[in-house]
């Protein structure tokens, strides 16, 4: 993945991985301890019929499953650095992520401006279905040496 840098112009898009979202995640994630007894833990993003009675069609990925893959991306561009002095702001969830959904974690340069001995980038960030869906959307800011 290409970092970005002093040069990064505004506008650029950087696009994730695209990761497919399928049971065996669901249920790692949201299914509770493996030795659990009854594992996976029912819940609305693990049993089918929890979902429905919830009034959902269908199971869901927890939000914070994908949320990952956006920080993972945000990881990507700014290194380890993110993670100390990076933050997502204004994150919204707006569709439901099921099984076999595939998602892609795209960020663009919405602005950037240098601050001492900084470049600090405001990005716009989303995650994208299959078919092109926002499923989530926000922003995101982060840094790198001004050199």
């Amino acid at each position: 993945m290409v970092r970005i840098n002093k040069d990064t112009p505004i506008g650029l898009e950087f696009t994730g991985k695209p990761k497919k979202m399928s049971w065996e995640r669901l249920w790692a994630f949201s299914g509770g301890p493996f030795n659990q007894q009854g594992w996976p833990k029912k819940n609305l993003h693990t049993d089918t019929e929890f979902a429905k009675s919830m009034g959902l069609p269908t199971v869901g990925a927890s939000a914070t499953q994908y949320l990952g893959h956006m920080t993972e991306l945000m990881i990507g561009l700014f290194g380890e650095e993110w993670l100390r002095h990076g933050k997502m702001r204004k994150i919204k969830f707006i569709k439901l992520v099921a099984d076999g959904d595939v998602l892609t974690s795209k960020a663009r340069v919405v602005s950037k401006k240098t601050e001492g001995l900084k470049i600090e980038y405001d990005l716009s960030i989303s995650v994208k279905n299959q078919n092109n869906d926002e499923v989530l959307i926000g922003s995101a800011i982060g840094s790198i040496p001004a050199e």
